[in-house]
């Protein structure tokens, strides 16, 4: 078994309407509440890193797949979209979804789309991110091939 620590710190000082920090060995950003929960809005905040963690775990995977079944001149822009909800008095994550568009060499595409649907799947079976919050968090993967 092969383990690896990700260490980050985070400093908060005040109550729900001041500003934290969350340092790691490269993200340096201010936290906050979200201004949509009203909050200060300053900075990043749990909810869009969790998103932004398995948007960025899922698409170096599909990269990875993509590249290991033989495609090469691959380019990917993802867009993904986490939906929380408030039920029982607390805050929720319930689904994420990524919607990658995927754009390979002219002469790739059709085989790309035959291939794509047990593509994806491998590159989700093989992201850290989605394997940790499975059966918490429904991850869905809408592509578009260009």
């Amino acid at each position: 078994m092969v383990q690896h620590d990700f260490k980050v710190q985070t400093t908060w000082q005040g109550g729900r309407n001041e500003v934290g920090e969350v340092i790691g060995d490269v993200i340096n950003e201010q936290i906050s509440i979200p201004s949509s929960l009203e909050g200060t809005g300053i900075g990043t905040n749990p909810d869009e890193l969790l998103v932004s963690a398995a948007s960025s775990c899922y698409i170096i995977s599909l990269a990875a797949t993509l590249e290991r079944a033989g495609y090469k001149d691959i380019s990917i822009t993802q867009q993904s979209i986490g939906n929380a909800v408030f039920e029982n008095a607390k805050f929720k994550m319930t689904s994420i979804t990524h919607y990658p568009e995927i754009k390979v060499a002219d002469n790739d595409k059709d085989n790309l789309e035959k291939r794509l649907p047990k593509l994806l799947k491998i590159a989700d079976n093989n992201c850290m991110i989605s394997n940790s919050i499975k059966n918490n968090v429904i991850v869905k993967i809408e592509p578009t091939v260009k």
